[in-house]
């Protein structure tokens, strides 16, 4: 069987940079959209780096930073015979990345802030904290952090991130970006797990989040894993009369 697949298309698609971090995060996330989307299937050819660097108008150097970047975490292969193709062992249900609140909120032409409550490292399986898909003993990143949307509480953030699936982390201060939004530039993630429940306020919640006792509020627990590695855990907590969510999830099969 042939390792490379013919690209049957009568034209490239449109990739569409977002305007967030480093300009070879953006291309590499613009290339990963459309691999998601089904335009570039398992097995076929990417366009050159030489058309790659003409689409995006930037150096050869930064296209090859992304592409570099895309094959390290799987998604791509890179062969000097057949060019760079999308990987074989790339998974379909590789779904888009998750949307950050602050998309959320200044979609709405609401002003976002956040503010990092606590920062610290923990270990796995003390102090009551116990993440189940890592081992007793594995290092954390803990961070609780407070959404606002218009001065108002939106999101209160607990999160717990994987140090050996990123060291790096633990010099990132999140001082110009929120942990989720961080993380979505930073980190790519290959599979989520989602658990969405009710809960009503306790006094304490009710103090941070700025709602009466009792108030109803939503609750999403959150895992995520790249390649079968755990990189991040995420409680939210909404309250129930200031933000709503929604979601869609379909597989990569080339329709809209």
């Amino acid at each position: 069987m042939s390792l490379v697949k013919k690209c049957t298309m009568q034209k490239p698609p449109s990739f569409v940079l977002d305007g967030q971090g480093p300009l070879f995060k953006q291309i590499g996330r613009a290339v990963t959209e459309q691999i998601l989307k089904g335009r570039y299937k398992q097995g076929e050819r990417l366009p050159s780096e030489a058309e790659l660097t003409t689409i995006f108008d930037t150096s050869r150097q930064t296209v090859n930073k992304a592409i570099s970047e895309l094959a390290k975490h799987g998604l791509v292969e890179r062969n000097r015979r057949a060019g760079t193709v999308v990987s074989w062992q790339f998974q379909e249900r590789f779904i888009l990345p998750l949307r950050d609140v602050s998309d959320e909120l200044e979609q709405n032409n609401q002003i976002y802030e956040y503010r990092i409550i606590e920062r610290k490292v923990i270990t796995n399986g003390k102090g009551g904290i116990t993440w189940g898909a890592l081992p007793a003993g594995a290092n954390l990143l803990y961070l609780e952090t407070i959404h606002l949307a218009d001065g108002l509480p939106v999101q209160l953030e607990t999160r717990y991130i994987n140090f050996d699936a990123f060291p790096e982390v633990e010099h990132e201060t999140f001082a110009e970006r929120s942990p989720s939004k961080w993380l979505l530039e930073n980190i790519p993630w290959s599979e989520v797990d989602h658990t969405v429940r009710a809960t009503n306020a306790s006094a304490e919640l009710a103090n941070k989040l700025g709602v009466k006792v009792g108030a109803a509020c939503l609750v999403v627990d959150r895992q995520t894993f790249h390649r079968g590695k755990p990189i991040t855990f995420v409680h939210l907590i909404y309250p129930g009369d200031r933000f709503s969510i929604k979601g869609k999830f379909s597989l990569a099969n080339g329709e809209e």
